[in-house]
Formats: structure tokens, C-alpha cells, sequence
């Protein structure tokens, strides 16, 4: 077994293990779209992974370390003194790679409050979310616009006709991708709604030029059905205002800013 196979093995049996302690531990990132998506096990998405990352809830952080350290890991004991309150990290006991645990958000370009959304059936973050996590960075990379259009090739939307209507879909199957989810955030933040609809068409293109294999759906359609479907939806007071300044203030946090 080669170490990018072992890294594989590593998230399925991480996954696994939360699933069978219950905890609000969920796979993000991604491996959370190796575990979740066919398209990106064989060209032209396949890749190599050199990190296993997660969120959980801030609630349990005894247990979350605990839980990585029985697990085998070992914990990055400077780090966690100094950044605990928001996430921790370990390491493989060979130093192979390595274990990122964030705390009830992912903060990047935006925020993505994940709290009360980390008990789901599956190892991994919700469909919704999993995309979310991708197309709410402003400067996107090739390999994260390949896991949106995996994502998109491979599962269901669902809810389109209701978050037109601005109702809430029964999406209890978690192999379909909650659409009201992503049109609800995005018609309450403009700078969020302009960054994900700019990578959509990112993805669209991306999609467009490789096509992932034996998907089982069209990843070109899928985009322009969530776009539509994210312009369509009522927008709030505080988009529309928002909407009026558009790109004269900056409206997404830099690497440097999170950091900080």
C-alpha cells in the first residue's frame, strides 16, 4: 500500500470511528469529497492528499483531542496552547501527515458557521456544506473547482422549486445536495452569494473543458440549475444594500486577515 492509498485507508477509518462514537466530529476538505465523491478517485480528478482536516463542535474539544490521540495521533502540544480555543492539530505517528481540527466554522474568504451540523449520517459534513466549504474561497485553486465539479457530477440537487418559493425541502437522504441551504446563506450575505456564483462559473467551465467519468449527472447543468436557483431566491434588506456598493469594498477576508 502506497502512502497516498494509506492516507485513503486513514480517512474511512476515522470516519468510521466517529460515526461509531457519535461524536460531532466530521470529515471537511478534500478527503471529505474522496469519501463522498466517485468522480475524484479516477481521472481526470484524481489527486494525492497530504492531510486529513475536520470540524467539530467547540463543545466536546476534550473529547475531540481525546479522540485523535486515541486514535494514535500525536498532538502539536505548542500549537494547541496557543490556537485551542479555535483548532488543534495532530500528527501521524510517522509523521506521514497530518490532522487539522477547526471548531464550529470554517473561516477562509467567509465564514461558514457549521454549529448544529455536525450529526449527520455520513463521516464527512453535509453535501451543502461540503460545497460551501469550496466555493466560499475567493481565490480558488484548480484542484478545489475539480472537487465542486466532482461534487456536482455525482449527487442529486435537491429543493430547487422550493428555495425559489423560499421554503425549506425534506433533504433527509444525505446523498442530495440541500440547495435551500446554499440559497439561504447566499441571499442574506451578498459578498458570500458574488463569491460562490463567480466560482460556479469557475466550475461550469472547469466542468465544461473535463468532464468527470461515468458521472451520473451533467456537471455543466448542475451548475446552472444552483446558480439560477441562488439568483432566484429572495434576497434580504442587508443583501440588497449590500448589492448597491458591490465590489467598492472589499467583501472576502484574505489568508493573511484569518490568519490573524
Amino acid at each position: 500500500m502506497t502512502g497516498h492509498d494509506e492516507i485513503r485507508s486513514e480517512a474511512v477509518r476515522l470516519g468510521q470511528l466517529i460515526l461509531d462514537e457519535g461524536l460531532p466530529i466530521r470529515v471537511i476538505g478534500g478527503m471529505a469529497v474522496w469519501l463522498r465523491c466517485p468522480s475524484v478517485r479516477e481521472p481526470p480528478y484524481e489527486r494525492d492528499y497530504a492531510d486529513v482536516d475536520f470540524v467539530a463542535s467547540s463543545r466536546n474539544r476534550r473529547a475531540v483531542a481525546a479522540f485523535f490521540e486515541h486514535a494514535g495521533y500525536v498532538p502539536e502540544r505548542m500549537f494547541n496552547a496557543i490556537h485551542g480555543r479555535d483548532r488543534l492539530n495532530f500528527a501521524h505517528p510517522t509523521a506521514r501527515w497530518t490532522v487539522d481540527v477547526v471548531f464550529d466554522e470554517l473561516r477562509m474568504s467567509h465564514r461558514l458557521d457549521l454549529r448544529g451540523r455536525l450529526n449527520g449520517p455520513a463521516p464527512t459534513v453535509d453535501l451543502a456544506d461540503l460545497l460551501l466549504t469550496k466555493l466560499q474561497i475567493w481565490e480558488i485553486n484548480e484542484k478545489d473547482l475539480g472537487d465542486v465539479v466532482c461534487v456536482l457530477a455525482d449527487h442529486e440537487l435537491r429543493g430547487t422549486r422550493a428555495a425559489r418559493r423560499g421554503a425549506v425541502p425534506n433533504t433527509d437522504d444525505p446523498e442530495l445536495v440541500d440547495v435551500h441551504r446554499i440559497t439561504s446563506l447566499c441571499a442574506s450575505d451578498w459578498g458570500l452569494c458574488h463569491t460562490v456564483q463567480r466560482n460556479l462559473g469557475l466550475a461550469r467551465d472547469l466542468g465544461a473543458r473535463r468532464r468527470p467519468a461515468a458521472a451520473d449527472f451533467e456537471p455543466v447543468e448542475q451548475v446552472a440549475i444552483l446558480f439560477a436557483a441562488i439568483d432566484d431566491a429572495p434576497k434580504t434588506l442587508g443583501w440588497r444594500s449590500r448589492a448597491r456598493i458591490g465590489e467598492r469594498v472589499r467583501w472576502y477576508e484574505t489568508p493573511e486577515e484569518v490568519r490573524h
